[in-house]
């Protein structure tokens, strides 16, 4: 989709939030994240949850070319530059390379625990890069950045966002984000098939919940940048899925509301100006609960796609337009 001119509003506008989430370690993303505050000068950024990939992939050492898994297909870097290209594809479909020699992948195969380890050491190392690489390019605009977990990823990734130089850590937090303009943030979300980290009830999810939206000085003008979208409100459908199975399985032909009981009773009840959502990946849209428009951009993380929402303010804090963009 392309971006409309704003020249017509600028006597309007006085500052634009630029939002996406689900990067799920896609480098590429990213990238596009971060040229994108340029491209729609945006004056303030915002990183949902799910930060972290879901996949180890090894990359093989047969004495100088190096084999590995790519789409399902084996690959073979016959040299440096092969291998450099290789692993920045691997990196770009959201996945952690690691270079290994044939005795140490054997090893991995064997030891369930060790893939753990490892996996959660590359975890935490591309957020922290992630991280430097955003200071990098955002600390000289002056554009802020807001970063939350997500019920994927690890608790451990809480320590690389407190300590990051630039970055802001939101989650649990009522942070006036522009003069006026309050926003709370939360990465946790309701039970799912699997066993997310962030999972928690509905009754721990609200408590949570109506901790930060009670501190709010004005609600009308708060940002509620919750990973998880409200249940029913058409950002949260996604395949049903047979948790009878390990792993669990979509259900042909079955649709079901994933979104959370109490991220809706809240909004519901607090009527936020905007909601920021994720979380599901395939339910990408805009929709009102009541007063408070609600967004989910989407996510198309594997295949290399940014989608995103840009939100311009006026002067007195209101939303004035939004829009549902991908690059």
């Amino acid at each position: 989709m392309g971006f409309k001119s704003r020249t017509n509003k600028r006597s309007q506008r006085r500052w634009r939030l630029l939002y996406a989430t689900d990067f799920h370690a896609s480098d590429i993303v990213l990238r596009k994240f971060l040229n994108a505050v340029s491209v729609y000068e945006a004056d303030v950024a915002v990183i949902g949850g799910d930060l972290t990939g879901k996949r180890l992939a090894p990359v093989v050492d047969y004495n100088g070319s190096w084999r590995a898994d790519v789409l399902g297909r084996e690959r073979v870097a016959e040299n440096e530059d092969e291998l450099h290209a290789m692993v920045r594809q691997i990196r770009d479909l959201g996945q952690y390379p690691i270079t290994v020699d044939r005795q140490q992948y054997e090893a991995l195969l064997n030891d369930d625990e060790a893939v753990a380890r490892r996996f959660e050491q590359e975890a935490l190392l591309q957020v922290k890069e992630w991280l430097e690489i955003a200071a990098t390019r955002l600390e000289p605009k002056d554009v802020p950045l807001y970063v939350t977990g997500g019920n994927d990823d690890y608790f451990s990734i809480e320590k690389v966002l407190d300590d990051a130089t630039y970055a802001v850590n939101a989650d649990g937090k009522v942070l006036e984000i522009v003069p006026g303009v309050e926003m709370i943030s939360c990465g946790y979300g309701n039970p799912t098939p699997w066993p997310c980290p962030r999972d928690i009830s509905e009754e721990e999810l609200a408590q949570r919940l109506e901790k930060m939206a009670s501190q709010l000085a004005d609600p009308a003008k708060a940002i509620f940048n919750l990973h998880i979208p409200p249940f029913g409100s058409g950002l949260d459908v996604c395949p049903k899925l047979d948790a009878s199975v390990d792993p669990p399985k979509p259900v042909i032909g079955e649709q079901i509301n994933a979104g959370s009981t109490a991220v809706r009773a809240v909004i519901e009840h607090y009527q936020p100006a905007i909601g920021l959502h994720g979380h599901i990946h395939e339910s990408a849209g805009i929709v009102k609960i009541g007063r408070s428009v609600c967004i989910n951009p989407g996510s198309e993380y594997g295949e290399g796609v940014l989608r995103s929402a840009v939100i311009d303010f006026a002067a007195d804090g209101k939303p004035i337009s939004w829009q549902l963009l991908s690059a």
